[in-house]
């Protein structure tokens, strides 16, 4: 019986077998234009990897969120443009801020388009902002069980804190 595969590199012709996550199933039959053309068949694979890879899902025309994107103008901050504040309106951009991490958790478990380090961003602002809202109570006098209870308050009272 005649080897088919003689004249072919070995490495060309074999297939690995494809993930327990793939969609893509492949057959263990030969056919001939596998048999004539080998590298031709695995770049195909190879551009359907990458195909899927890069694929990202965007909002339609007439959908609610083509609206300007509120992460368009987010920029790293420092503690001192919260010392400013009042304490209502710490309380206020940290919830913004919070909700703002929200939408960015959603938008990446929904693979829609979002920049990574806004993460980043939006946690070391929440984290100033704490951290000014305890500067303040330190100055007051306030303990550490006190200011634990204080906060246990807030969060009961708002949902994003």
């Amino acid at each position: 019986a005649p080897d088919a595969f003689a004249g072919t590199d070995s490495r060309a012709v074999r297939r690995r077998r494809p993930h327990a996550t793939s969609t893509m199933a492949f057959s263990l039959t030969m056919s001939s234009a596998m048999i004539a053309a080998p590298v031709k068949v695995r770049s195909a694979v190879v551009s359907r990897k990458a195909a899927r890879v890069s694929h990202v899902v965007r909002a339609a025309d007439g959908d609610a969120e083509a609206a300007p994107d509120a992460f368009a103008g987010l920029k790293p901050t420092k503690a001192s443009e919260f010392k400013a504040m009042s304490n209502d309106d710490l309380l206020a951009e940290m919830t913004a801020a919070k909700k703002m991490l929200f939408e960015l958790r959603m938008r990446q478990s929904t693979r829609k388009e979002y920049k990574g380090h806004h993460f980043g961003i939006l946690k070391t602002k929440i984290a100033q902002i704490r951290t000014v809202k305890r500067e303040r109570e330190v100055a007051e006098g306030v303990n550490k069980r006190d200011s634990r209870k204080i906060k246990r308050e807030e969060r009961a009272a708002n949902l994003y804190l």
